[in-house]
């Protein structure tokens, strides 16, 4: 089974409409379960707060408007804000799917088609009305946002799982790493004596959506596979279109990014096709670029400090001040990596008297308490000031900035088939390992964050990292 990947809860009117009917529940107005009563009542709210967007709107317009054709033009842009904003889907309660930055971009897209139309009747009739009717707009923008940030994590999605034992299992756990996520209730088709779990289990997929309905859930999560097939799939799909309850499938796929995958049909069968990673051409080229000229403007800035941190190193402990080995970087060729040195002249040597110690399991040699770390070593690994040295080999063309971590020879010949894709990319300064818990992850986690980075490479996902790295840093 396969990590899906829900967006946040709902619409930007659900989000905005959250926390009072939660409030409202609590207080026993509204009914626990789902149904026209809970639609009616946030219909109603999003229809109060598109109200007072429109007034306050207005009196911008009012205020701004400086002669009679001015203000017919702004009023008729204010009446089309609504109309922008029904074509965009803005006021569909019972989607909830779709993430904040789902939301945001219908506000945006009713915006931009508003001051089209306020700019191409400027031209036409000379009215100066069009800065005066992008007012809602950038009301709504900039309130939709905020607003929806402070409000999503009031009430998390709550999901139900129907499938199988075992891909209900293993689909719970991959959900509850997500804190805005709560799975309530599951249906299997097999025996449920084996799920241990705190939520209640029914050995029925038929009837999901009734157990989604008895739990307030948000969604069901269909995990298609023995005892739920296509058809059954289908008609679950209309008994929850009717008690306005979502519907995700899953599809299989673990760790993929979205921006891979798009959805297409076989004849009648739905199908995700999902992309290759590009690891060469522009964007490929644009990143080695980029980075080999930020590492030799970080070495030249930082030199004054890396001048300081070697003779701190020599003063602290006997020995040179960097230390050199070899790791293995892209498509397994051999090179030198740099580091300042942390330990004893002897760490090497005292390697196998420390090997029943190991906390990083068969491939990885960890210890949390390493006593072979020197005094000033332990500060400089902890502020990863000992990597620094590191921008050389990224000026130098064997590593980059961003990247799986650079492994030893010894490891990576017990590597099987998934740890092996790790040397499809050069090794990095930093990634997903280095600011996802670094010493506190297993082998498991940190060859699964490199394969979802090698795999779902981007630029942006680059800067994500490096902005992360460098707040952690700090």
């Amino acid at each position: 089974m396969t990590q899906l990947s829900l967006p946040p809860t709902g619409q930007l009117q659900r989000a905005l409409v959250e926390a009072p009917a939660t409030l409202v529940d609590r207080l026993g107005v509204l009914p626990s379960h789902r149904g026209r009563s809970r639609s009616a009542w946030r219909s109603g709210v999003v229809t109060a707060l598109t109200a007072v967007a429109a007034a306050t709107a207005a009196l911008g317009i009012l205020a701004l408007a400086t002669t009679p054709l001015d203000l017919k033009v702004a009023l008729f842009l204010l009446v089309m804000w609504p109309v922008m904003l029904g074509a965009q889907g803005c006021f569909v309660v019972r989607h909830v799917g779709d993430s904040l930055g789902s939301r945001a971009g219908r506000v945006v897209r009713a915006g931009g088609a508003l001051g089209l139309l306020s700019w191409v009747m400027g031209l036409l009739i000379g009215s100066h009305a069009a800065p005066v009717a992008m007012i809602p707009a950038t009301l709504a923008v900039t309130g939709s946002g905020l607003v929806t940030t402070l409000l999503r994590t009031r009430r998390r999605t709550r999901v139900v799982l129907t499938g199988t034992s075992a891909d209900v299992a293993w689909a719970a756990t991959e959900l509850l790493t997500r804190p805005d996520l709560a799975v309530v209730g599951a249906c299997v088709s097999d025996d449920p004596s084996g799920l241990v779990v705190d939520y209640p289990v029914l050995p029925d997929v038929s009837r999901s959506v009734e157990q989604a309905v008895r739990q307030d859930a948000d969604v069901v999560v269909m995990l298609p596979g023995p005892g739920l097939g296509p058809a059954q799939v289908r008609r679950l799909q209309w008994e929850a279109g009717t008690h306005e309850v979502g519907v995700y499938v899953g599809t299989g796929l673990l760790d993929v990014a979205p921006f891979r995958m798009s959805l297409t049909v076989g004849g009648g069968l739905g199908l995700v096709q999902v992309r290759p990673t590009a690891h060469a051409g522009a964007r490929r080229l644009l990143k080695d670029v980029a980075e080999r000229l930020a590492a030799a403007a970080g070495l030249l800035l930082l030199s004054p400090l890396l001048l300081a941190v070697a003779a701190a190193i020599r003063f602290d402990s006997p020995g040179p001040a960097l230390f050199s080995q070899q790791r293995v970087g892209r498509d397994g060729r051999l090179f030198t990596i740099w580091k300042f040195r942390t330990m004893s002249t002897s760490a090497e040597t005292d390697l196998a008297r420390l090997a029943d110690d190991n906390e990083g399991g068969a491939v990885l040699f960890k210890i949390r308490t390493d006593p072979r770390i020197t005094r000033l070593g332990g500060a400089l690994r902890r502020y990863s000031i000992d990597e620094l040295p590191q921008l050389w080999n990224v000026v130098v063309g064997d590593m980059s900035l961003v990247g799986p971590r650079p492994a030893l020879p010894q490891e990576v010949a017990q590597y099987d088939v998934d740890p092996r894709r790790r040397l499809a990319v050069k090794p990095g300064l930093t990634g997903l390992w280095q600011v996802s818990g670094r010493s506190d992850l297993d082998w498991d986690q940190t060859v699964r964050l490199d394969l979802r980075y090698v795999d779902n490479w981007s630029l942006r996902l680059d800067v994500v990292i490096l902005v992360r790295t460098l707040r952690a840093v700090l």
